[in-house]
């Protein structure tokens, strides 16, 4: 009510006014019709009494002449004028002379009512002696409420004196204002209704409309679902407070928070739940902010709250903290407990930006190296964060250019037999160059392309080209080729894989499909189907990275793959001087022959590892020992100075079999030569393959 009336304050306010002037309009006019009607009345009794006194014989020239007066007449005029409401008349004579009067003001309360009347000897002016015709003048009386009217007393036309005659018109004063009040009360009341009625249903439709546009306006700057600011208010306001803040120097933190696996809730509980979670999430943030504080929901699982009056970064701990605490309270939803998980980054202004786009660009950067890392309770924007994302949209705008216009490249690394060195396939190993020339490595473009969703069409070109290649090469060589997770996501890996064996005219013993072990525990139903599907073109199957990771047993078992990989760290391990790493390759060799699977070891660098892989009977090799990966046209070239360096003559200062390390091979074949400190080996990077995968 009280929000109506504040909105309603000048409706109200004018309506009020109105009928103040109305009613004060009303009561004037009332008030002057009144006298009027009253003034007419008197008016009337005086007309009618002086036809009275001229038409009644002998009367008034009784009265005008002074000769004795018939008594009766006398009192019966008397009672007429008693009767028709005259309290008193004179009569005066042609010159203005008062000559009788029925009772006198000046000494009512000395002398009452009496025969024969009295004269109190007043005269009329001589304005009043000059006026000719039948005319009247009245004159109101307000001390007595008693309206005295004047006028001629006429005979035949002719002017034979005066009458003048008060009469009291309180009574008829009362019937008319009672009449008048009546009728104003009925016409209050029918313009009531008559204006009333739309008025009222105009200010209910106004409120509506008002109610309606409020409602609108705030589901245009609110998210819906958590009733937090949108994206686009979020903008608007925080560019507003960064002008002030411009002048004020205030110190404020923009933090992007990221609630983690949304999907996964959403896919166990379902979308419902889901959203409940998220206005749980929101309610306990914007419990958390000062009212001063923006607080937005800004994407899917995305909020950002603009913290004002930060005194230094240790208070914008404080808060990140609080809302780790308070964000990853366990939420019950159908009998299932749920751990929110949230990463945050944090920009600080005026520091970090002095716009909302610069703000919410930098602390998301800060966020998804929060969200990688997960160490402390958030992570500030730093300037190389900055750096490192423009470094991530080259190499985007390179994928997308290479993915238009044929711009991979691939790579071949030689798989030679454990016994004979006899070389047996290829590995293909994708490759991008840069705008300038230089070699991206594989460890920075294929996240980014599995991010963006390249991964799909990078893959499907690697396995075309692949096997193009292959069929140039002689009968017993084969080629291997890595297989990302998203390829199987489509269920059209069969029909790609079929279709470029059939353009290059191979056999599908031919190829090689390497997979990891991650791929299995993710959709391993879905992907052991397509596997076998593949092998029934076929097409040979490798585990890779054997070693890593769970290493689950239950795969070999589930899935007879025709070879398993051993992954490189074991010889990095073997090259530092870890125990034990030769009794578990050894172990790896002895369980997968006794499956019927072959074994490739990765990552052979050194003789003493050929001799070590040759002695448990290792069935291939793979390393820069026998090869670092080259184009398909330099293989022959390369293949010949590897036979060269392994086979070289002790006395020129070669020892036999010594090979340079594969951090110090990778560093030159991507132009960037850092020394490496002791002989901890080449840095795995995200997957310990920086320089041969060739896809995901």
């Amino acid at each position: 009510m009280l929000q109506a009336l504040k909105r309603n304050i000048a409706i109200i306010a004018g309506g009020f006014a109105i009928t103040i002037f109305v009613m004060v309009g009303v009561v004037y006019v009332g008030s002057q019709t009144i006298n009027e009607i009253v003034e007419t009345e008197v008016a009337g009794r005086t007309d009618n009494f002086a036809h009275l006194l001229v038409s009644e014989p002998d009367a008034v020239d009784a009265f005008l002449t002074g000769i004795s007066r018939n008594p009766d007449v006398e009192a019966t005029i008397r009672k007429i004028a008693n009767l028709s409401g005259i309290t008193r008349f004179s009569i005066f004579d042609r010159t203005g002379d008062e000559i009788y009067t029925s009772r006198s003001d000046r000494y009512d309360w000395l002398l009452r009512d009496r025969p024969g009347g009295m004269s109190s000897k007043d005269s009329l002016s001589s304005s009043i002696l000059e006026k000719t015709g039948n005319w009247r003048v009245l004159v109101p009386d307000e001390e007595h409420n008693i309206s005295s009217v004047l006028r001629p007393l006429l005979r035949n036309g002719e002017r034979i004196g005066f009458l003048q005659v008060k009469a009291d018109p309180t009574a008829s004063h009362a019937m008319f204002t009672g009449l008048l009040f009546k009728a104003f009360a009925y016409t209050g009341l029918i313009f009531l209704a008559a204006t009333g009625v739309p008025i009222l249903a105009f200010l209910i439709r106004r409120r509506r409309i008002a109610e309606a546009d409020a409602r609108i306006a705030y589901l245009a700057s609110h998210d819906s679902l958590t009733q937090l600011l949108n994206r686009a208010s979020m903008h608007a306001e925080t560019d507003t407070l960064m002008m002030t803040a411009r002048a004020t120097r205030e110190r404020m933190g923009f933090f992007f928070i990221d609630l983690d696996e949304l999907g996964e809730i959403n896919a166990s509980l379902g979308q419902a739940n889901g959203d409940e979670i998220l206005k749980i999430i929101a309610a306990r943030l914007a419990g958390l902010c000062h009212k001063d504080d923006l607080v937005a929901r800004i994407g899917p699982d995305d909020f950002a709250v603009l913290r004002r009056r930060l005194g230094s970064l240790n208070d914008a701990r404080a808060f990140a903290r609080r809302l780790t605490n308070a964000l990853c309270e366990p939420i019950e939803r159908c009998g299932e407990m749920v751990k929110p998980s949230i990463s945050i980054g944090c920009a600080m202004v005026p520091g970090d930006g002095r716009s909302h786009t610069e703000l919410v660009k930098h602390a998301e950067l800060a966020h998804m190296r929060h969200k990688s890392s997960k160490q402390d309770d958030l992570v500030f924007f730093e300037a190389w964060m900055d750096e490192d994302n423009h470094r991530r949209r080259q190499i985007e705008a390179r994928l997308r250019h290479a993915i238009e216009s044929d711009g991979f490249e691939l790579y071949y690394q030689p798989l030679v037999c454990g016994f004979d060195n006899q070389v047996l396939g290829y590995e293909a190993l994708i490759r991008l160059r840069d705008a300038e020339g230089k070699p991206i490595p594989p460890s920075e473009f294929i996240p980014i392309a599995e991010a963006r969703g390249y991964i799909k069409s990078i893959g499907t070109f690697v396995i075309q080209e692949a096997t193009r290649q292959v069929a140039q090469w002689p009968q017993e060589i084969f080629v291997s080729v890595n297989l990302s997770t998203v390829q199987f996501v489509d269920g059209d890996l069969l029909n790609i894989v079929a279709d470029a064996i059939s353009a290059a005219g191979i056999e599908g013993k031919r190829l090689e499909l390497e997979v990891v072990e991650s791929l299995l525990l993710e959709r391993s139903d879905d992907v052991l189907r397509q596997l076998k599907a593949l092998r029934g073109l076929g097409v040979k199957i490798a585990m890779d990275d054997f070693g890593t990771g769970y290493s689950s047993l239950s795969y070999l078992w589930r899935f007879p793959f025709d070879k398993l990989k051993i992954d490189q760290s074991f010889m990095f391990a073997m090259a530092r001087g870890e125990t034990k790493v030769e009794q578990l390759v050894r172990t790896i060799v002895s369980m997968a022959h006794h499956m019927g699977m072959k074994v490739v070891t990765e990552g052979v660098e050194e003789k003493v590892q050929v001799d070590m892989l040759r002695e448990c009977g290792c069935d291939q090799i793979q390393g820069y020992y026998f090869g670092r990966p080259v184009p398909a046209e330099e293989l022959a070239i390369e293949s010949l100075r590897q036979f060269r360096r392994n086979h070289s003559d002790p006395r020129s200062g070669d020892e036999e079999g010594r090979q340079e390390p594969a951090s110090t091979a990778t560093a030159r074949m991507t132009g960037d030569a850092r020394p490496i400190e002791g002989d901890a080996g080449p840095d795995l990077g995200q997957d310990g393959r920086e320089d041969r995968r060739a896809s995901a």
